[in-house]
């Protein structure tokens, strides 16, 4: 694996960025500095073992063989690097869009004070990226980029490729068991991602540079503590920046219900399962497909609904109910 960066260069850099972070790279890079610095190979592996959950004889091992120049090849690899599944390079995208929206959390609640937030993207990874707090009611919130076009929208789930929004099934699922009344909050914006790569390498300094590179390449344990660590903190730090790339595309809503009921209705919109062979059409994970202009509102709508109703107004809406005949086979 070609790199543009030395071994030491590379532990400089993750002990200058992370300190005590536990994730298993930088527990390791702190273990070897310790090494390096004096401490005796044990004392070394015990710092690395205490911070990255690591196994002190594994610890011991991959610190002196990181002394005869080979720290890079201890690192366990990302399995699927530059696919869908590795998420560092959605994570800049969607902390913007988190940002942005939180914004107008702090406006809505300055002209209705009633209401309260909490912030769960750093605390914990659940199905909400904020919760509104009004008496008795919660209004789970989770904050979606759209950020690559679906092209194939209008053969594969009839729908135009600019009207298409995705929600992944299995937490719009998830979120009727454990979060009932989540809504999601969308913004789209294709251009981000590649304006973000454009603006990456002048905006981060050397040992930025190089983090952000080893957490695209390398996994290990405690990983996703070390992505938000650094995607949250490089953010904040450069949020000027971040927001004159960002356009100040609207957010859209709809519930996780809402979502489910078109997965029900509409089988045709998450192709997962409403095609054959929808694994030689696409590759995405499997996806309830929404029309933004039929079936969202908009935040204008939402927000007017919020200060004249209360949470108790948009949580009813969620739950809103209707009477049909449906479909019960016996056999």
């Amino acid at each position: 694996m070609v790199t543009l960066y030395s071994n030491e260069e590379a532990i400089r850099a993750l002990v200058t960025i992370f300190g005590d972070n536990k994730w298993e790279v930088a527990a390791l890079a702190n273990g070897y500095t310790a090494f390096k610095n004096g401490k005796d190979l044990k004392s070394a592996a015990k710092i690395a073992h205490k911070m990255g959950n690591l196994k002190i004889k594994d610890c011991s091992e991959k610190i002196e063989k990181a002394f005869n120049g080979s720290f890079l090849e201890q690192l366990p690899v990302r399995k699927n690097i530059g696919s869908a599944e590795n998420p560092i390079t959605k994570l800049i995208p969607a902390t913007i869009s988190e940002e942005r929206f939180l914004k107008l959390i702090e406006n809505i609640i300055k002209k209705r004070p009633s209401i309260t937030y909490s912030d769960e993207r750093e605390s914990k990874h659940t199905l909400s990226d904020f919760t509104l707090f009004e008496g008795k009611y919660e209004l789970p919130i989770n904050i979606k980029n759209a950020g690559t076009r679906f092209e194939k929208a209008a053969e594969l789930v009839g729908l135009n490729p600019d009207d298409c929004i995705p929600i992944p099934a299995y937490k719009a699922h998830a979120a009727l068991d454990k979060k009932s009344n989540l809504i999601y909050a969308i913004t789209i914006d294709y251009e981000l991602i590649h304006k973000i790569n454009e603006l990456i390498p002048h905006l981060f300094d050397e040992d930025e540079l190089i983090v952000w590179n080893l957490l695209n390449i390398y996994d290990g344990h405690n990983v996703r503590k070390a992505e938000d660590y650094f995607i949250f903190s490089r953010v904040r730090k450069y949020w000027d920046h971040f927001l004159n790339i960002a356009r100040d595309t609207p957010f859209n809503f709809i519930s996780a219900k809402k979502a489910i009921r078109i997965l029900q209705t509409k089988p045709h919109r998450t192709p997962g399962i409403g095609l054959r062979a929808w694994g030689t059409k696409a590759r995405a994970e499997v996806n309830v497909h929404i029309s933004v202009s039929e079936e969202t509102i908009s935040w204008d709508i939402l927000s007017q609904k919020i200060l004249e109703n209360g949470l108790e107004g948009i949580i009813k809406d969620v739950n809103k109910t209707k009477q049909e005949l449906v479909s019960d086979p016996e056999i």
